[in-house]
Formats: C-alpha cells, structure tokens, sequence
C-alpha cells in the first residue's frame, strides 16, 4: 500500500493537474499513457519528485524513465549517478544516465545548465522531460530576475509549461520536498555546490530569502503567486499586442501606426518587438533602449500630426530610423513603420 499522510495527498493536488494539462496538449501516446523522462539529480527535490510519480504512475497510467545528468564537475559526482540509478531501479523504472565533462571556469552554471537541457532533451527522445524546480526555486528566480531589472515577463519567473519542459513542483516548497522524501522512504543526496555563495542564487537562497522569511513566512508562496499574476498580465498583453500588430499590418514590412500612440505603452511597446521580430531580429539582442527610442519618436509623430500649431516642418515629423541588426533597418516616417534592407 502507498504511504498515507496530508502532505503526499496536497503534493499529488499540485502535481496531477500539470500532468492533465500535457493530455489536453496530446502528450499522451495513443494507447492513452503519458511518457514521460523525470529529469533526477539525486537531489531532494527530484527525488520526491519522482516518488510522487511513481505513486500515481499505474492509476494515472504514466510511463516513467528517469533521466540523470553528471556533469563531471565533482569528484564524487558518480556517486549522484548511482544514487539514481539505485532509486529507479527500487521503483521499478528504467533510467538513463549521460556523463558530461565541464571544465571549472567563467560562465560554469550557465554552461552546465544548458549542457544539462541539451543532453535530457535527447534523452526524451520527444517525450516531455519533467522538472523538479519547487515554489522556491520560483521565488529565487523571480528575486533574482528583479534584482537585474526585469519587466514584467523575467518577473513571471518559469512556466509551469514550456515545451519540453514540464514542472508541476512550482506549488511545492524545497522544506516540503524534504519531508516528502522522508515520509516516502527516499534517500536523496546534497549537493555541495548548492551552498557555494559564490553562486548569485545560493546568495539569494542563503542571505535574502532568510530575511524575507522572518517577514512573511510564508513569502515562497507571496513570490510564486506574484510570478504567476505576472505571467497572466504578461500573456493577456502579449494576446493584445498581437491582435494590434494584425491590425495595423499593410503587407510584407510595412505597418500603419494610426492609433498606435493612444494605445497603453505596455501594449504599444510590445508591438513595436512584434515589428522588429517580423524582421528575423533576436529580441534577446535588442536593448530596451532601441524600444524606448522608436516608442518616443512614434507617439511624438502623432502628437505633431495632431497638434493645431505643428507644421509639416516640426523636427517630430521627419523621418526616423534604426538599425536593428546588420543590413536591417526600421524607417519611421508619413507612412508608418517600414522594415527595408540597409546599405
């Protein structure tokens, strides 16, 4: 018999209507079970993960093989490894395990992250990969997006869904996941770069989030709930955005900008990157400085054009133009915004 106790019952809440979610989305195999790669580190949080699934896995018809990454940063890393392999096979699951070999240096977290991302997305082999990133590890995301000055979309923090990404844990605390390992009888292993302040995160975890507790202890919850307003504000707009895009399109690079200006700026900027992706530009190379730039100059073009004392010669109404990426440059002028091929 699987293990009782209120603090299972309120994780599988958390956990199953994620999982419900990748059905609708047609995740599910055609005979109706859900594969899925539960990416493990050993850690605690990835271990209750993954006994949580196994709970549920025959009434939930889901198809489970656990996914380990060693990056060979750490001697005893193989030992991680093993912990995993032990653990899926005491539950009956088939695990892969892809050893890495990342050299210490600049840039080591971000590097072994995405080598991670990279080496469980051939793993999955087209199957969602299941994370096990907490409502901590939200709110650590969220603080540390604020802290270098995030809009509204880095507030948002992570997505409970983003292909191929799944993370049903986000309304699970790390204390919690802890407990959860020892009430399901799982080992679990530390490890001890997770408490290397060198780390901006292992800082927020270990100095910020304290502090805020003694505030609020509850402020995991405050944060993930503030990510998750954030993330709805962010994709209303962002429906918006695109309805005025549509609208205000006149052929192959070419937009009207009537009634643009009198639209919130926080729609009206967002049309403004939709004009610049059309063109092939990588939003995460344009500055917020290029935006404000063409915002400024569009909502001034229209207050000229309106105004009774503005003559055709006003600064405001000449033309303007950008150069958003090599031999590709936006024109602002009487015909609206115009994306065309630079010298």
């Amino acid at each position: 018999m699987p293990p009782r106790h209120p603090s299972i019952a309120a994780a599988l809440g958390h956990l199953r209507p994620p999982l419900a979610r990748l059905r609708g989305l047609g995740w599910a195999a055609g005979d109706g079970r859900l594969p899925l790669l539960v990416a493990c580190s050993g850690g605690a949080d990835s271990c209750a993960l993954l006994g949580l699934l196994a709970l549920i896995a025959e009434a939930d018809r889901l198809e489970l093989t656990v996914g380990h990454v060693d990056h060979g940063i750490r001697e005893d890393s193989r030992r991680d490894a093993e912990h995993v392999a032990g653990l899926a096979a005491g539950l009956g699951l088939a695990s892969r395990v892809t050893r890495l070999e990342l050299a210490a240096g600049a840039g080591l977290p971000a590097r072994a992250r995405d080598a991670r991302r990279a080496a469980l997305r051939a793993m999955a082999e087209g199957r969602a990969v299941v994370l096990a990133h907490t409502q901590t590890d939200q709110a650590e995301t969220l603080l540390m997006h604020a802290t270098r000055g995030a809009g509204l979309e880095g507030v948002a923090a992570m997505a409970e869904w983003d292909p191929p990404w799944s993370r049903p844990l986000l309304g699970v605390s790390r204390a919690e996941t802890r407990a959860l390992c020892g009430r399901l009888g799982l080992g679990f292993v530390d490890d001890p770069g997770n408490r290397d302040r060198r780390h901006p995160r292992v800082r927020v975890r270990e100095e910020l989030l304290p502090v805020l507790r003694e505030q609020n202890p509850r402020v995991e919850a405050a944060l993930a709930a503030l990510a998750t307003q954030a993330a709805e504000a962010e994709a209303a707009l962002a429906v918006w955005a695109a309805r005025e895009e549509a609208a205000c399109r006149r052929g192959p690079g070419r937009w009207a900008i009537e009634g643009l200006a009198t639209l919130p700026r926080a729609v009206r900027t967002r049309v403004i990157r939709l004009v610049c992706a059309a063109g092939g530009v990588d939003m995460g190379t344009l500055g917020h400085a290029v935006i404000a730039s063409i915002d400024r100059a569009l909502c001034a073009r229209a207050e000229a054009v309106t105004a009774p004392n503005a003559g055709a010669a006003s600064p405001a109404r000449a033309p303007h133009s950008w150069h958003l990426r090599p031999r590709l440059r936006l024109r602002l002028d009487r015909g609206g915004l115009q994306l065309t091929q630079a010298p």
